[in-house]
């Protein structure tokens, strides 16, 4: 009997992690489908990759770059 019981419980704990990874899945999925769904996002995003296609970008490699990169966001 001890036997049957801790199958069960073994499978229990295999079909709550599965079950887990599938809700985890689908809030993944959702939050792409939302993204996705936002238009003003989408082009956001298309301008973005433009921007870098063209090098319109900064590199930030220290902690001053990035405070200074900030700093100069707030003034515009």
């Amino acid at each position: 009997m001890q036997m049957v019981e801790s199958s069960v419980a073994r499978d229990m704990r295999d079909m709550i992690t599965r079950l887990t990874h599938i809700q985890n899945e689908i809030g993944d999925l959702v939050e792409e489908m939302e993204t996705i769904g936002d238009e003003c996002l989408m082009s956001d995003i298309e301008e973005s990759k433009n921007d870098f296609k063209e090098g319109r970008y900064h590199i930030l490699k220290t902690d001053e770059d990035i405070d200074e990169f900030f700093t100069d966001l707030e003034k515009e």
